[in-house]
């Protein structure tokens, strides 16, 4: 375990001590009513840190920190005390550091210790020793057992996971579109071989696999069989085609995203298996373009990102659900603020404002526009899996 690995774990175990109060203030305040508490995303580190306060074992380690942690400071305040009294001629801070340097073994020198002095050194020799021996290999301990029981609790709640996201790269794109999947409650895991990375991920609350997401291991290791989307979003061109061609070869019914930075990268990362390959810079580009000939246009759809905007989404018809068998045009009249902007059979066929007399079948994809709220009534009533964007 590395030293940054120390002082982190060090770190979130006094958060756990000192910051309960305000963790409930985050669980039952203004960010629980921003994002779902039922989302697996949104809180992960927040409800991870509720369930380790009723977990007895941590409530032991807890414990035992705050008392290793008073011994040291009991047997260095004596220690100080007591070099104060037997060598009248030194300052707190010489006593201070031949008391450390005694209870340590380090022992530069005897700093002209008188007779008394040396007689109270053996005897902080003896307990100081001990004392300091046994609270620091008691906080190693429990720092490297919290350690293994974050970790096998973030596997355990990886495993837990189904029709979930795989972000395979917490890079600048990664971040924005992790972001956006905890703002809509997706369940996702993020699998980030950059350890400054994937710390950052880790400290944001999302769940997330330290490894490369070209080791099929670490693919399986997030749950990529059952996996609904698979986003490739690494930096390399030639990592993205073989983490999509990995992907497709173990969850072939897994949508696949890809980014590709290079035009020649595009035919092959639908070769490799990706139903939907982007560019950033193209997409970049495009929009600018599109802002410059249509202006009034971009703005309209600039503006659906905000809260009194409208917005774009998707439902799939399911078996059950109560879309099978009714006309467009039964179920526009009773839902005359949503447009029904196109429609995508089972079979593959789009078609833009479906006709009145269509009747919707199971597999089909309707394509949605209205407000939010309006369109959360609509997928709510209907039994839609697809999250409605929220403004947060």
């Amino acid at each position: 375990m590395g030293c940054h690995d120390t002082v982190f774990f060090a770190f979130e175990i006094w958060q756990d001590i000192y910051l309960s109060k305000y963790e409930e203030l985050l669980l039952h305040g203004s960010l629980g009513k921003c994002l779902p508490l039922d989302s697996e995303t949104m809180s992960v580190a927040l409800r991870s840190r509720s369930a380790v306060l009723l977990d007895p074992v941590e409530v032991e380690n807890r414990r035992r920190m705050v008392r290793c942690l008073a011994a040291l400071a009991l047997v260095i305040s004596l220690g100080t005390a007591g070099f104060l009294i037997t060598e009248e001629h030194w300052s707190l801070w010489q006593s201070l550091f031949f008391t450390l340097i005694t209870i340590t073994t380090v022992g530069y020198s005897d700093e002209g210790v008188s007779v008394q002095g040396k007689q109270f050194a053996m005897v902080l020799l003896l307990v100081g020793i001990g004392t300091t021996t046994y609270c620091m290999s008691s906080l190693v301990q429990i720092i490297i057992s919290r350690q293994l029981r974050w970790k096998r609790k973030m596997k355990n709640q990886i495993e837990r996971l189904s029709d979930h996201v795989i972000v395979c790269g917490y890079g600048r794109v990664g971040r924005t579109v992790c972001r956006q999947l905890a703002q809509h409650g997706v369940p996702f895991v993020v699998i980030e071989q950059n350890e400054h990375h994937y710390r950052e991920a880790v400290e944001s609350g999302f769940l997330a696999l330290h490894g490369s997401a070209t080791d099929d291991q670490v693919l399986l290791a997030a749950g990529v069989k059952k996996a609904r989307t698979v986003v490739c979003l690494v930096d390399s061109d030639a990592e993205n085609v073989f983490i999509a061609l990995s992907a497709r070869d173990l969850n072939p019914k897994s949508f696949i995203i890809c980014r590709a930075e290079s035009e020649s990268a595009i035919g092959k990362a639908h070769r490799a298996g990706a139903r939907m390959v982007v560019s950033p810079y193209f997409a970049a580009g495009s929009d600018v373009a599109q802002a410059i000939l249509r202006p009034n246009l971009a703005q309209l759809l600039e503006h659906h990102h905000s809260s009194q905007g409208f917005d774009l989404t998707e439902l799939t018809v399911e078996p059950d659900s109560p879309l099978v068998g009714r006309t467009v045009a039964e179920v526009g009249r009773a839902n005359d603020t949503v447009v029904f902007v196109a429609l995508k059979s089972a079979d593959g066929q789009t078609i833009v404002r479906p006709p009145g007399e269509l009747r919707f079948q199971s597999g089909d994809v309707l394509f949605l526009a209205g407000t939010r709220e309006d369109l959360a009534q609509f997928l709510e009533a209907h039994g839609s899996k697809v999250p409605v964007p929220s403004a947060c």
